[in-house]
């Protein structure tokens, strides 16, 4: 039966339409039936509730989120879920009815051969609300066993990657305050035993009170509405002259621009950035520092809060204390990939996560009726663009936390949807013997701004800066702290730039996006099943950093005859100015 808004279509075009939307969504879920995509990549994701958290439909469950990875945008990237609780569960709390989870894991125990190893999974997801356990075989109360300690952390430390939250106070502290990095990347407890005092309490005023009332009075319930909390995301800078812009941490950066909401909550935790950085790892064998030195030649990566969020003064959300105004940490994030091993997020609260601040209240009898708390953020058009904007940070998430060779395989299928983009092809590829070694550098420019907007577009901004980053350090590795805005910026760049930007560094991130697209044309200008198929090894990565070279190598060449030119236009107004005192 057609819906009411296409009831003007005569049965031919409907069924076109119909046709159209089929292949979209055979498209979107496997691309690479369809010549010439290629298989997305997988990226293999554990997700660990205890307690009352699960997976389920309920307002605790977590099915919204985890749906919103399954249907992951794009054609770089599929997630492989493995749903696993603490607890001995219902199945019905592991989504049971979804065909699309890859595995469920009950009793989960980190020192369990066939439920975790070093290998298994590229990044792990912790969500804790016990405060205490009761697993007994001598497996602590307040925390995992020495034994799951140490077979996290060879995981953590051979490149996996690990997403940790509670709530306020001890909620999730015996799940999470004991794993090396996230253990000081976010309190796990009560900060003082005095509740006017405590800043991560349930009633008290310093709590964190994140809920922002749609108009008139505040109720606990507002938390289930349209209206999110508005977050500030740290910005990254380079201005040396040379480059100059700014971006958020690229957990917060969306197709839609930064990503500035989050769903909002009565009483939230807290993130911060550790205070204490020189310990020692061993749980049971010495399994190194806790936060190891760089291996890229930059200062030793620590975790850093990338997003703080703000308590209004005199919310009450009920019948609590009014608040305090206030500020807090309401993300932190590690890149361990610095350090040669796996990355780090905390969040201040599951409550970011949770059907009851995405979709609204299972359970709302006694509610005014024609409220917006029924169906949270898809209550309004307002509302789901922010839920878009939420999503986009999970999936961020998903994609951030994975391992190295992951991340290269998403990039290159990145680079490989690109190519047959219609803009792309349309715009500047519509000859299959294109030849980079003849191709002039404001054409591989304009190749590279088309790329980089057209991915923009569903992956964020930032991920076409982190492409061509990742493309230029391969020719020009000491250029890097210069040009990278998430490289710790070193004191000297600050100093030497005059805040006059002389030049617009950024044709060379096209290019060097421009030529790497045009060296896979040329290197597969007809691909045929066969062919494609070669791509899924390292070929596709070679063929990139070889073409992208070339074209840096063009752009040096052309910065070095503008840079000759500007040289002669100054010392000749410099003669001129000098003849005529």
């Amino acid at each position: 039966m057609p819906s009411t808004h296409l009831s003007h279509l005569l049965p031919e075009n409907l069924l076109n339409l119909q046709l159209r939307e089929r292949f979209r969504d055979e498209l979107r879920i496997q691309p690479e039936i369809f010549w010439p995509y290629l298989r997305p990549c997988t990226v293999r994701l554990l997700l660990l509730a205890d307690g009352t958290l699960d997976f389920s439909e309920q307002d605790f469950g977590l099915s919204t989120f985890v749906r919103s990875l399954l249907d992951m945008p794009g054609r770089h990237a599929r997630f492989q879920i493995t749903l696993a609780h603490i607890n001995g569960v219902a199945d019905s709390r592991l989504m049971a009815g979804e065909s699309r989870i890859s595995n469920r894991i009950k009793s989960f125990k980190f020192d369990n051969g066939t439920h975790f190893g070093t290998n298994m999974y590229d990044a792990v997801f912790l969500f804790g609300i016990a405060t205490s356990y009761s697993r007994g075989n001598g497996y602590p109360s307040d925390r995992l066993s020495d034994n799951e300690l140490r077979a996290l952390t060879q995981y953590m430390n051979a490149g996996g990657g690990l997403f940790a939250t509670g709530d306020h106070g001890m909620l999730g502290r015996p799940l999470c305050h004991a794993i090396p990095r996230a253990r000081n990347m976010r309190r796990w407890q009560s900060t003082s035993a005095q509740l006017s005092e405590d800043q991560v309490s349930m009633e008290g005023q310093r709590r964190n009170d994140t809920n922002r009332p749609p108009a008139g009075s505040s109720s606990f319930a507002d938390q289930s509405d349209d209206v999110p909390q508005t977050v500030q995301p740290r910005l990254y800078e380079r201005r040396s002259g040379l480059f100059r812009y700014s971006f958020p941490h690229p957990l917060l950066c969306g197709p839609n621009g930064m990503i500035r909401v989050m769903p909002d909550h009565p009483h939230e935790g807290e993130c911060v950035e550790p205070t204490s950085t020189d310990a020692t790892l061993n749980f049971g064998g010495a399994l190194g520092p806790e936060y190891p030195d760089a291996i890229d030649g930059g200062p030793r990566p620590l975790a850093e809060v990338i997003s703080t969020s703000t308590v209004l003064s005199g919310t009450r959300s009920g019948n609590k204390d009014p608040t305090l105004a206030q500020s807090f940490g309401g993300i932190c994030a590690y890149d361990g990939h610095r350090a040669g091993i796996g990355r780090v997020v905390t969040d201040a609260t599951w409550h970011h996560f949770v059907n009851v601040n995405l979709i609204g209240l299972f359970n709302d009898a006694g509610l005014p009726a024609g409220h917006v708390w029924r169906n949270g953020f898809l209550s309004s058009a307002a509302g789901q663009t922010h839920f878009e904007n939420v999503k986009a940070y999970y999936r961020n998430l998903a994609v951030w936390l994975a391992p190295p060779e992951r991340i290269r395989c998403m990039n290159s299928r990145l680079y490989w949807t690109l190519l047959w983009d219609e803009r792309v092809m349309e715009a500047v590829l519509t000859t299959t013997d294109i030849k980079l070694a003849s191709t002039q550098s404001h054409v591989l420019q304009l190749i590279g701004r088309h790329a980089r907007d057209v991915l923009g577009r569903y992956a964020g901004r930032c991920q076409s800066v982190r492409l061509a980053l990742d493309l230029i350090r391969y020719r020009l590795p000491r250029l890097i702290p210069d040009i990278d805005p998430w490289w710790p910026e070193p004191g000297p760049l600050r100093e030497k730039f005059d805040g006059v930007d002389w030049l617009d560094g950024s044709p060379l991130m096209d290019i060097a996006i421009g030529s790497a697209l045009v060296a896979l044309r040329e290197a597969f200008p007809e691909p045929d099943e066969k062919n494609v198929r070669e791509l899924e090894g390292e070929r596709l990565e070679k063929v990139l950093i070889d073409g992208a070279s070339q074209g840096i190598e063009l752009a040096l060449k052309s910065l070095s005859t503008s840079a000759e030119q500007i040289r002669d236009l100054l010392s000749s107004v410099s003669r001129n100015d000098s003849e005529t005192r």
